[in-house]
């Protein structure tokens, strides 16, 4: 079971800030970069409220105005599923709040917003006896090679998002990333573990990163080599499209500037759907911009990110399809 985060665009923000806060305390919840091009955005909606055991919408004029908002909290609603109201504007009143959720607001602060979504999905978890998106309840029969695996990617995860004010990860930081991103990390195994072992499906766990800077990804690629992923690495689009004509993989990753100009990584995602409109492609660049992740979108990748959390929940999602 899983949390949706009903949310305006235009509060990305304030969206972020509720991730973060969910991941810090181990609760999954759906992401909006699983939305797939040339597939009927309502009808996937519908399967993420399906999927889901709790809404929390983050309440703002915006989010008041949008006419998704009011139907994903129609959608929670009418399934009878808890919806926690996240009062992130400070002007909003109770009674501007749709009907459907006036009086069950819980909290203007998100630590106790992320606290009582974790209750309701481990309550929800609980009667259908598993935790997260469908993971097992419980990792005792873990073998030494997997703890192994998984203690090493938790480190490069921590080093990786970490990276970003130019040092190294603390201690204090390890731990609470490998409280944050266990369950990914053990989601990936056992998605790796599942690909077939013929030689004909070894592209399933093989991904393509194309960057002209390669080191700045070096944790990254470490924390997914742990668990089982094959990189192949290409300097440039040129470099990328040559492999691509002689290998399949399972998934694209590209970077967004490089030598070749700004907006490289959109040249490599238009030459590769020219003739490929099925390989996941992502772009990992130094924007997390709404505009950006929607632009990415519309041309054809099925994500846009700067953060290493959601690159691999991407990258779960593409193994596992």
């Amino acid at each position: 079971m899983t949390a949706f985060i009903s949310h305006s665009f235009d509060n990305k923000p304030e969206f972020d800030n509720i991730v973060d806060a969910l991941v810090q305390i181990g609760v999954p919840f759906w992401n909006p970069t699983e939305v797939k091009p040339g597939s009927s955005l309502r009808d996937q909606l519908r399967q993420a409220v399906e999927r889901c055991s709790v809404c929390i919408f983050v309440a703002t004029h915006r989010a008041l105005g949008s006419s998704w908002c009011g139907a994903e909290l129609g959608a929670f609603w009418g399934a009878g599923k808890p919806v926690i109201v996240y009062l992130a504007d400070s002007s909003l009143k109770d009674e501007e709040l749709p009907p459907m959720v006036q009086g069950d607001v819980w909290e203007r602060r998100i630590s106790r917003v992320a606290a009582r979504a974790k209750e309701l999905v481990t309550e929800a978890s609980a009667m259908s006896g598993t935790t997260g998106a469908g993971r097992p309840t419980h990792v005792g029969n873990m073998t030494i090679e997997q703890l192994e695996k998984l203690i090493t990617s938790t480190v490069s995860l921590a080093n990786a998002a970490a990276k970003e004010s130019g040092r190294a990860a603390t201690p204090e930081e390890i731990g609470q990333a490998a409280k944050g991103t266990a369950g990914r990390a053990l989601e990936v195994i056992k998605v790796t573990e599942q690909v077939v072992d013929r030689s004909a499906d070894e592209w399933r766990k093989k991904i393509l990163w194309v960057d002209d800077r390669p080191d700045n990804n070096a944790y990254e690629r470490r924390a997914l080599e742990s668990l089982g992923i094959e990189f192949t690495l290409a300097l440039s689009t040129r470099e990328a499209l040559d492999l691509l004509s002689k290998k399949r993989f399972a998934a694209i990753i590209s970077d967004m500037g490089r030598k070749e100009g700004p907006r490289e990584g959109y040249v490599l995602l238009d030459a590769v759907r020219a003739t490929d409109q099925k390989t996941p492609f992502f772009i990992y660049a130094g924007s997390n911009a709404a505009e950006h992740k929607r632009e990415a979108i519309e041309r054809g990748a099925q994500g846009s990110t700067n953060r290493v959390k959601e690159l691999l929940d991407m990258v779960i999602e593409a193994l596992r399809e």
